[in-house]
């Protein structure tokens, strides 16, 4: 009887095992500043890049990245007053992954992600989506045109240890604002 029922309790322990979650949009190309892996996803292509090459794979539409993801192993550097033009001028959305803090360390002068007050965002995400744009107001017959300052800031959660659903969410994203 004792195996019979250590036999059923393997069954259900075997039958409730999450499945992957991946995203099945059209295929992406990330920029990648740190490490990052994804071995969830395979129409997703990342790309490495530098610092030296930060500016151009962020204005350059011509390089064809869907959005850049910044991780921690250089949110010291990333965080660096020097990158917060480039970050405002970037025409892709810009992943802060695994920013407990949030963007604000990377979008605001004299603050560095380890500067910043505080240690995690109150609302608890794990990594957020910023996207600076800049936006002509005006019409085409004026030669002063105002500019309008739009921010969009996403945040995104990781729930236990599912990284393949927090992904899928943020290439979700990504994809509707490309």
């Amino acid at each position: 009887m004792k195996k019979v029922l250590f036999l059923l309790g393997l069954l259900l322990l075997a039958g409730c095992s999450e499945e992957i979650v991946a995203y099945e949009g059209v295929p992406l190309k990330i920029a990648v500043l740190g490490e990052f892996n994804d071995s969830y996803n395979t129409n997703i292509d990342i790309v490495e890049i530098t610092f030296e090459t930060l500016e151009e794979a962020v204005t350059n539409p011509a390089l064809e990245y869907d959005a850049l993801f910044i991780t921690p192993t250089v949110f010291g550097q990333a965080s660096q007053d020097e990158y917060i033009k480039i970050y405002k001028d970037a025409q892709i959305p810009i992943i802060y992954y695994g920013a407990v803090k949030g963007h604000f360390a990377f979008t605001k002068e004299n603050i560095t992600y380890d500067t910043l007050h505080f240690q995690n965002l109150i609302n608890g995400s794990h990594s957020t989506l910023y996207l600076h744009n800049e936006i002509p107001v005006g019409d085409e017959l004026s030669e002063i045109k105002e500019i309008k300052c739009d921010v969009d800031v996403f945040n995104f959660y990781l729930n236990g240890d599912r990284y393949d659903v927090m992904l899928k969410e943020i290439y979700e994203k990504i994809e509707t604002l490309t």
